[in-house]
């Protein structure tokens, strides 16, 4: 009799852990697919079907991730049409297969880069009001230069000015804040 107290306990120690693995699986694909009800809620619902709720859990999950891989290939192709990079989106697809966002990324990179050679193409000059000072624009690199240099925040001014460019105002303030930030910590 103590053996076979001893093999059931065994065998409900080996059932408590195979739930609590199944229930586990459960509240991580919960998490990822949030398929409008809580983890317990489909949990009670599927009671003594949890190996069922997991099947259709999975599914969904694979359902969503092919429905976000489409979308991505729909930006691909969009951002492939804009920035002409010599391949066509579906050899870059293939190239990136599993890396889609950093080929998003690059691409987005390409755009932008490609967009400011446009725009650089214009001819620029130096803006002076009519008393002939210097514009708002040479004001505020001049702020930021010297807050590059009090700062030191690992860039350079001329690519801190262009990584804002456009937002020039956030810069500052952004440096403004470091440099209040590194007076307190000193």
């Amino acid at each position: 009799i103590k053996n076979l107290t001893k093999m059931k306990d065994k065998q409900t120690d080996k059932e408590d852990e195979a739930k609590a693995a199944k229930r586990a699986s459960i509240t991580a694909l919960v998490a990822e697919t949030s398929p409008g009800k809580s983890a317990e809620e489909l949990l009670a619902a599927y009671d003594g079907r949890e190996d069922e709720l997991i099947k259709n859990l999975t599914k969904m999950k694979t359902k969503q991730g092919a429905k976000i891989k489409k979308q991505k290939h729909a930006e691909i192709t969009s951002l492939v049409e804009v920035t002409s990079p010599g391949k066509t989106a579906e050899e870059l697809i293939a190239a990136y297969d599993g890396k889609e966002d950093e080929l998003i990324k690059n691409l987005t990179k390409m755009k932008s880069k490609q967009e400011l050679k446009a725009s650089g193409k214009k001819s620029v000059t130096i803006a002076t009001d009519a008393t002939g000072n210097d514009s708002d624009k040479d004001a505020t690199r001049r702020m930021v230069v010297a807050l590059v240099a009090e700062t030191n925040p690992g860039k350079s001014a001329d690519d801190l000015l262009k990584a804002y460019e456009g937002r020039e105002e956030d810069l500052v303030t952004h440096l403004k804040k470091l440099k209040k930030s590194k007076r307190n910590v000193a």
